[in-house]
């Protein structure tokens, strides 16, 4: 075989003493795994060297060659001839699969390797884990017990104390985000219970480990329009056979929104020619999903046939370059990337994934139901597939409320220009971060608490600053005390008697917490007994804002003007119709940055809302209308525009300036509504947070009077509100006068002609 790629140098190849006896076979078996005769001849011509450097290692033939021998000289040749390193590694993997090459000896056994191999043996035999779930584990205990100091003391597990395993999730806090977190927490509990049932742990400590809150439809799901997608797919040079494979993958992706390891799990067999059926089968729930092989993906998969490689595999696509074989998990991902770059389109997404959801809400717009595009994608439950409605911008536009307008009948608002000039104050923001440091017997305790929280994704602000005032509290009162008892708890609970019971329960709920946590180091620690809290009373009812009492606040906002804020009515005005006619929450709104704004969509990009969410809001014509011209009016001015000034601006005290907050909103909101006589049955002026329920009942009002069907309407309004149901959107459906009698027209005008007196009734009763 060496002849053949060098045959004037054959016979000095072939007399290496080390390597010359196996070179042919060495051609051979490069050559049947892909490799141009060309880089066949490279790897020929550079063996001279490999064995030229084994023979000054002392080596006298094949048989005496070792992994250490190899290692050796790719650590030699990597400095100084980095392209031979290429060479040694083919030839070793070479003699390792004709067992000329004895295998690595295992590395001496640690306690951590000996402890993790028992650990697998259970989640195998016991738990039937699959071998990825398995190697997930194992990689977080294995650094778990390297934290412990598991080699130098085997004993560390029977002493081990809930603190340690906080200390280690903490410093794991430092590199992973919340999701990474939350497989090291089942890692580490599935561990413990494993050792509490072996009997070495006698704590449960695996029931006390908290764990990072994950929530539903926190991320936006990742699409692009499908003109860029088709005009990827366009960009795929065809005349190579890669680009043929290259184009099969992504435009099967494209016409059925398969996953990555669905796409390299098709095999030959998968396809039905006569059936005209494409068999999927799904890693990931583990079905089998059959779907229609249409014409159109029939010629695209026939076109790459031809030109796939003549292998014996029976995976449908196949590695060009050498080594021949079935494509890897990222192989996908990478085509992606590689022909995003040749192609020079705008597609910011890196991953192959955003094709699926592209798909999915491709469908969706083009009226598809929600229960067909989850059977296609191959989804469990429909759940899974609304998160797609939150990228159905037409469908969410129906929702949003446009610019209220005063009706003839309205009262003038004149009386409002008293108002001109006027400067509301409100008072200012309690801050969350106490200058003072903890001082009381609590002080390490609470931070080791704050910290743990924080680490697994907690805010924790508020419930800092309540620890903050217990603190003080058993500073002041009980400078030598060493532990919380029932008498200071209560004397505590006794000094919060000028708040609310709502909030003052709030309080003993965050101190009840952190003693829970206390009571996992101490069993013998105090715990407050949440019955003795005040009772929770029900939220205030909600004051529904008509159309027309809306206009009116908006028309009022027109006198706010001042002399040295020049927009602050135009500000104020465009901050609560956002409010009013999309249901954001005040906080939402505050945070809105210019960056947000999609003028082009006319949608509001919502990031990190509560519970981590985010949305897109699309806008109605006319509010988009008002939010552009106040954009517009922005930059006539002179007023900063850059992608992270708040929407909601109004410091023009510095040339950055700053946003709006909740507490001064509400303070020139309160005002307004004050002086329009808008109050609520107390005599109280309605709250911020009232025009999201108003937003609610305004568009189920709307849908009633227009003849939608409401019920089909209502996942629209959950998903523009944030929620992850419908169950959470009833909140803040108040049924109001208005509702009923659409309602109760509705009713009478679909089963009004159902139950009919009986003519020969004289009185007609039933």
């Amino acid at each position: 075989m060496v002849s053949e790629f060098l045959p004037k140098l054959h016979q000095r190849y072939s007399s290496l003493p080390i390597l010359g006896s196996v070179l042919d076979e060495f051609a051979a078996w490069s050559h049947l795994r892909g490799y141009a005769l060309s880089m066949v001849s490279y790897y020929l011509g550079k063996a001279r060297h490999v064995d030229g450097f084994f023979r000054q290692l002392g080596v006298q033939n094949l048989g005496g060659l070792t992994h250490d021998h190899f290692d050796a000289a790719y650590s030699h040749y990597r400095q100084h001839r980095p392209k031979i390193c290429g060479t040694i590694h083919r030839i070793s993997q070479f003699l390792e699969e004709t067992r000329r090459l004895a295998p690595r000896c295992p590395p001496p056994r640690t306690p951590v390797m000996c402890e993790a191999d028992r650990f697998v043996d259970y989640l195998r035999s016991i738990r039937g884990l699959e071998p990825r779930t398995i190697e997930f584990h194992i990689c977080y205990v294995k650094e778990f017990l390297g934290h412990l100091g598991y080699d130098l003391n085997t004993n560390v597990i029977a002493t081990l104390a809930v603190k340690q395993v906080d200390d280690f999730l903490c410093v794991c806090a430092k590199r992973l985000n919340r999701y990474s977190l939350q497989h090291v927490v089942a890692s580490l509990r599935a561990f413990l219970r494993f050792q509490h049932e072996q009997g070495i742990l006698r704590s449960p400590l695996h029931t006390m480990i908290d764990t990072p809150r994950i929530y539903r439809f926190e991320q936006i799901p990742r699409a692009l329009p499908w003109e860029t997608v088709n005009a990827l797919l366009h960009a795929i040079d065809r005349r190579a056979t890669s680009g043929m494979r290259d184009y099969a993958v992504l435009f099967l992706m494209a016409a059925y929104g398969l996953r990555n390891g669905e796409i390299v799990g098709l095999t030959l067999d998968d396809i039905d020619w006569r059936a005209g059926i494409l068999r999927i089968p799904q890693r990931k729930t583990r079905n089998r999903l059959l779907l229609p092989l249409t014409d159109a993906v029939a010629d695209v998969v026939i076109a790459y046939l031809e030109s796939r490689p003549k292998l014996p595999y029976r995976e449908l696509f196949l590695r060009i370059r050498p080594p021949h074989g079935p494509l890897g998990r990222t192989a996908v991902s990478d085509i992606f990337r590689h022909w995003v770059r040749r192609s020079g389109l705008d597609i910011p997404l890196r991953g192959a994934h955003c094709i699926r959801h592209s798909y999915a809400v491709h469908l969706l717009r083009q009226g598809a139901p929600v229960k067909a595009i989850g059977d296609l994608l191959g989804h469990r439950s429909a759940a899974s597939t609304c998160v797609y409605l939150r990228l159905a911008v037409e469908d969410l536009r129906s929702v949003a409320l446009p610019v209220p307008r005063k009706r003839e009948t309205d009262l003038d608002i004149q009386e409002a220009n008293g108002l001109s000039g006027t400067r509301t104050r409100g008072k200012a923001p309690v801050s969350s971060h106490r200058s003072t440091p903890l001082s009381s017997f609590f002080a390490e305790e609470i931070e080791d608490y704050l910290k743990l929280k924080r680490s697994l994704g907690r805010i924790y602000r508020s419930e800092a600053t309540k620890l903050h005032a217990l603190d003080t509290f058993l500073a002041t009162r009980y400078p030598l005390a060493k532990d919380m008892t029932g008498e200071m708890f209560t004397q505590w609970g006794a000094a919060l008697a000028y708040l609310s019971p709502t909030v003052r329960r709030r309080h003993l709920e965050v101190a009840r917490n952190f003693c829970r946590y206390r009571r996992r180091l101490r069993p013998e620690s105090f715990l407050p007994d949440s019955l003795e809290f005040p009772p929770r009373h029900p939220q205030p009812s909600p004051y529904i804002l008509s159309e027309s009492e809306m206009a009116r606040v908006l028309e009022s906002t027109r006198s706010l003007h001042m002399k040295r804020c020049p927009l602050r009515s135009e500000t104020l005005r465009i901050a609560f119709l956002l409010l009013y006619t999309t249901g954001i929450r005040c906080g939402e709104l505050t945070r809105l940055t210019l960056g947000d704004i999609d003028a082009g969509q006319q949608t509001l990009l919502i990031k990190a809302s509560k519970f981590h969410k985010s949305r897109i809001l699309p806008l109605s014509e006319s509010v988009a209308a008002e939010l552009k011209a106040y954009l517009r009016l922005r930059h006539k001015n002179g007023l900063p525009m850059d992608v992270t000034t708040p929407v909601v601006w109004h410091d023009y005290r510095c040339p950055k300036g700053r946003g709006y907050n909740g507490r001064r909103l509400f303070a020139i909101w309160a005002t307004l509504c004050a002086s329009l006589k808008i109050l609520t049955a107390q005599g109280k002026p309605p709250r911020l947070h009232d025009m999201r329920h108003s937003f609610a009942v305004n568009a189920l009002l709307r849908w009633y009077r227009s003849g939608e069907d409401v019920q089909a309407k209502l996942p629209l309004l959950s998903t523009y509100l944030g929620h992850v149901s419908v169950v959470s959107t009833h909140y803040y459906l108040t049924f109001i006068e208005e509702l009923r009698c659409e309602a109760s027209t509705r009713f009478y005008q679909h089963c009004g002609n159902v139950v009919r007196p009986n003519p020969s009734d004289k009185g007609g009763a039933l």
